[in-house]
């Protein structure tokens, strides 16, 4: 049997970021999420429509020893596009549009990449 294009339905890429924040919520603004969203989905190369985001803000948090702004954030993803040699350009992709949007300074935030296709549910 030939299986032809048609018959092979793909993956969409599918990416559920958990950002966490010791910043204020009062400091982010309401397109915020929105505008993440749009960020993560141009940089996955798929539709917002299949990005889904946390935030939790106000977290006590510390890095060497400061409490100063900072900010961690969870890619889970199913994307061919990370791997161990494109995923140090695209978290610092990433740090610099948080450093911007939210006024973290870039070495405070921490991008980790999570391939959901690696993980076992046995």
């Amino acid at each position: 049997m030939v299986v032809g294009k048609a018959d092979i339905k793909m993956a969409k890429v599918q990416v559920a970021a958990f950002i966490t924040t010791n910043v204020d919520s009062k400091s982010i603004n309401e397109s915020f999420l929105s505008s993440c969203s749009i960020m993560v989905s141009k940089l996955f190369y798929t539709d917002v429509q299949y990005v889904t985001l946390e935030l939790q803000t106000n977290v006590t948090m510390m890095r060497a020893a400061s409490i100063a702004p900072m900010l961690n954030l969870k890619l889970f993803h199913n994307s061919d596009k990370v791997d161990n040699s494109s995923k140090h350009d695209l978290a610092k992709q990433v740090a610099s549009w948080f450093a911007k949007h939210l006024r973290i300074p870039e070495d405070r935030v921490l991008v980790l990449f999570i391939d959901t296709r690696l993980c076992n549910a046995e």
